[in-house]
């Protein structure tokens, strides 16, 4: 079966799933202990309503009754989510690859122009300095959007890798982004993957 990709955010898609396998992204799970409810490559109902939960599945194309039943998992995390799973008969359940795709994408721009208003904010311009979003190196962008989409993005990270972004500096970027300390927080593969993709 051939996968079907997004149009855009390839990189982070690759990193958050796989068809098939112990890490099936289309069924339902919950990747840690603080994420809540997942469906396919990232889209968590743990911050979202049950009315946005329900507007943004029937936009996908989730059928109307099971948009409404996974509704009811907003708010929740680990355990919590894990047992909703159970309690609602829903291990087999499956979102179709291009639901996925339509979730993913949806999930990617909403991380993509939140990455730009950070990088607008007067303080973080007044500290590093204004960042061309259009001219940005491709690469440099979607690190950026991926490190948003896992939480990686944040005011300690921004002190070592926000002028290079200013800079488009994509090797001083790449270099930050090879400081096994500086994200130490990442998983050892998605680190990899991330520097891999940056140098090559």
């Amino acid at each position: 079966m051939t996968i079907q990709l997004p149009n855009f955010g390839q990189f982070t898609f690759e990193q958050e799933g796989q068809e098939g396998g112990p890490y099936h992204s289309r069924t339902l799970h919950v990747p840690s202990q603080s994420s809540g409810l997942t469906i396919g490559r990232g889209f968590d109902l743990k911050h979202r309503s049950a009315e946005q939960i329900v507007e943004q599945l029937l936009q996908a194309g989730v059928a109307y009754d099971d948009a409404n039943k996974l509704a009811k998992a907003s708010g929740l995390h680990g355990s919590e989510a894990k047992q909703f799973i159970t309690e609602h008969g829903l291990q087999g359940f499956e979102v179709s690859p291009k639901e996925q795709v339509n979730l993913f994408e949806q999930t990617y721009e909403v991380m993509a122009k939140d990455v730009k208003r950070i990088c607008d904010k007067a303080d973080c311009v007044e500290v590093y300095g204004p960042v061309d979003w259009e001219n940005l190196h491709h690469k440099i962008k979607d690190i950026l959007i991926d490190l948003r989409y896992r939480g990686d993005y944040t005011p300690a990270t921004r002190k070592r890798i926000q002028r290079y972004v200013v800079l488009n500096d994509l090797q001083a970027f790449s270099k930050e982004m090879s400081d096994k300390e500086l994200w130490h927080k990442v998983p050892i593969e998605r680190f990899k993957q991330r520097l891999a993709y940056l140098t090559t």
